[in-house]
């Protein structure tokens, strides 16, 4: 009898028994008694896992338990490659300073003390394993040319196809994010050709709407029917309030912006809005109109008199300076009340190709442009800091010619489109970047003392 009666004395204990070792593990773990060890075990295998990807700055995100990643390869110092032969222009690319880069092996050439004849550095390429890597910008300017060439030549059947023979396509080869988007620029002949010539490379050119019986370019529209993407181009001429007698420029007829938005420009009837009815990127920029004016006026009406302002080769003076800002301002809030919720971007300004201390009023204007972005809310597209003082690649005296420095351009556009669009593209080390604009703008926005 006693035997029987042990069995559920047995069961007894051994439930009291794992009820009270249940309660010491939980009470472990929460007191990082237990959890400790496993957390680091975690870290190890994160540590591990990450020296075998690409070596990133990302921090963890709190939210995701995934990287955060918000930098921005274009405003990160840098190197632009373009390789030495002209017919290989679009594999011109930026590539940021990585850590890759600049813990990489010293060359034979660094070796002191010197031993042998004289250091010969020649045109090399750079070695592809800097082309690889989180932090390097995507090409997407192959990309898109070559699924734009594949949609083309699907629909090789269909004279002048439009964007709605190719709707079945939209999403093909992952360039969803880009069907539809309109990008608009409010600037010079620099912006308008810098998107001319990026359409060309997609096998289309610019239209001008003839919006005025003397002026030829005070719009320019490329619209890419393989992608539904649209380009378009406002010119302006800079932030005087009237068309002085001593302008230089016979063509341009209406100079301030206010008229030339009402009068030739009239944004709100053009089509420029996109998935989310309205623009997806717009950039803005007021430079080099003004600094002609100035230096032209200072000269005209200041002839013959022994003044500061007689000179080209000079800094803007106050007066002009107090003006510049004032009238660039009005600019962008004209753009903040018409376009509120548009990622905007102040384009930095471009130098003459033969530049020196005649363009030090363009230095100057584009730290007041810097400023106010930052000011306003708007990031900064370096594309004219990027090319700096690379006049063999212009086409004239004021203008970036076709190739190499346009190709740039649009791949710089396609990237801060695909941020706006929220490709969420990039993986894990680019989070958040791709996952919409504000998610990194914050981070983004400072002008960063340039």
């Amino acid at each position: 009898m006693a035997v029987a009666t042990a069995g559920p004395a047995y069961k007894l204990w051994f439930l009291s028994t794992g009820i009270v070792f249940l309660f010491f593990l939980l009470f472990a773990f929460y007191t990082d008694t237990i959890k400790s060890p496993l957390d680091y075990a975690h870290a190890k295998a994160a540590e591990f896992c990450s020296d075998s990807a690409p070596r990133t700055t990302a921090e963890a995100d709190p939210k995701d338990g995934k990287f955060g990643n918000c930098k921005d390869p274009y405003r990160s110092p840098g190197y632009l490659y373009v390789p030495a032969e002209t017919e290989r222009y679009r594999e011109t690319r930026w590539l940021p300073f990585t850590d890759k880069f600049l813990d990489s092996e010293d060359p034979e050439t660094a070796e002191y003390p010197h031993e042998g004849g004289d250091l010969i550095f020649n045109d090399t390429d750079v070695p592809r394993t800097f082309f690889k890597g989180s932090d390097i910008p995507i090409e997407w300017m192959k990309l898109a040319v070559k699924e734009n060439k594949r949609r083309k030549e699907a629909m090789a059947h269909i004279t002048n196809a439009t964007s709605e023979d190719y709707h079945r396509m939209k999403d093909d080869a992952e360039f969803g994010w880009l069907w539809g988007r309109r990008v608009v620029s409010f600037g010079d002949s620099i912006d308008r050709r810098a998107a001319r010539y990026v359409c060309h490379e997609f096998g289309h050119d610019m239209d001008f709407p003839k919006l005025h019986p003397i002026e030829k370019w005070p719009m320019g529209v490329c619209h890419i029917p393989a992608f539904n993407l649209t380009f378009t181009a406002f010119h302006s001429a800079g932030g005087f309030t009237y068309r002085p007698d001593w302008f230089w420029y016979k063509e341009m007829r209406i100079i301030p912006f206010e008229r030339r938005w009402e009068e030739l420009w009239q944004p709100h009837e053009r089509d420029i809005q996109g998935p989310n009815g309205r623009p997806d990127l717009i950039l803005w920029q007021n430079g080099l109109w003004d600094q002609r004016g100035f230096q032209v006026g200072g000269q005209k009406l200041h002839e013959g008199q022994n003044v500061t302002l007689n000179g080209r080769h000079r800094k803007m003076v106050w007066d002009e300076l107090h003006f510049f800002l004032a009238r660039t301002k009005k600019y962008a809030e004209m753009l903040i009340k018409e376009f509120p919720d548009t990622p905007m971007m102040w384009r930095s300004l471009t130098y003459h190709q033969k530049t020196g201390s005649g363009d030090i009023m363009v230095v100057e204007m584009d730290r007041v442009g810097r400023a106010l972005a930052q000011q306003y809310g708007h990031e900064v597209f370096e594309w004219g800091r990027i090319i700096s003082l690379m006049g063999s690649w212009y086409e004239d005296g004021t203008h970036p010619g076709e190739g190499a420095l346009t190709w740039l351009w649009g791949n710089m556009i396609l990237e801060y489109l695909a941020r706006s669009a929220k490709s969420k593209l990039g993986g894990d080390y680019r989070f958040p970047y791709f996952d919409g604009w504000e998610r990194c703008h914050e981070e983004l926005v400072a002008w960063g003392g340039r």
